[in-house]
C-alpha cells in the first residue's frame, strides 16, 4: 500500500510539474502573440501619424497660399532697406498698406533695433516724429521716412523659441 501511495504521489508530482511547464509555454506564446499584435498596431498608428503630418503640412502650405503669402524675399525689395543679419526670410504679402515682409532672426531685439537705426540713417531715412514706439527687449515699432516713402519695422521676441520676429512694411 505504501508503494501504491508513493507511486500516486510521484505521479501527481510529475503531472503537476509537466502541466506547469505547459502552462508557462502557453502563457509565453500568448505574451509573444500579444507583443507581435501590439507591434503591428504601433506600426500602423505610426504610419497614420506620418500621413496626418504630411496632410497637415500640405494644408498649412495651402493656407499660406490662400493668404497670399509668397515664400522668400520679394523681387522688388528696395535696395536701400537692409535685410536683418542672422535671419531667414519667411515670406511676403502685398496689401493695401504696402508690402509686408516677415523675417525670423536669432539676434536680440535691441541688437536689431541698433542695426536698423544705423543702417537706415546711412541710407538717408529719418525716424518719423513719434516713430519709435515701445521699443524694449521684448519688441517694438519704428517708422522711417525718405522722400515720402514710409518704412515700418515691427519686432517681437519669442523667449520660448529664442527667436526675434521682424516685419518690414514698405510702400
Amino acid at each position: 500500500m505504501r508503494k501504491f501511495i508513493l507511486l500516486i504521489l510521484f505521479g501527481v508530482i510529475i503531472t503537476s510539474n509537466g502541466c506547469g511547464e505547459k502552462k508557462e509555454s502557453s502563457d509565453e506564446k500568448k505574451d509573444n502573440a500579444q507583443q507581435k499584435e501590439d507591434a503591428v498596431l504601433i506600426e500602423e498608428e505610426s504610419k497614420k501619424t506620418e500621413e496626418l503630418s504630411e496632410d497637415t503640412l500640405k494644408e498649412d502650405a495651402n493656407k499660406s497660399n490662400e493668404l497670399g503669402m509668397t515664400p522668400g524675399l520679394p523681387k522688388d525689395f528696395p535696395a536701400d532697406i537692409p535685410q536683418p543679419k542672422n535671419a531667414k526670410t519667411l515670406g511676403s504679402l502685398n496689401s493695401s498698406e504696402g508690402v509686408v515682409v516677415t523675417f525670423e532672426s536669432t539676434d536680440k531685439v535691441q541688437d536689431i533695433v541698433n542695426f536698423y537705426k544705423e543702417e537706415m540713417k546711412k541710407n538717408g531715412f529719418a525716424v518719423t516724429e513719434g516713430g519709435e514706439s515701445l521699443v524694449s527687449d521684448k519688441g517694438g515699432l519704428i517708422n522711417w521716412v525718405k522722400d515720402k516713402r514710409e518704412i515700418g519695422l515691427m519686432l517681437g521676441y519669442d523667449k520660448d523659441k529664442n527667436i526675434t520676429s521682424l516685419v518690414i512694411t514698405y510702400k
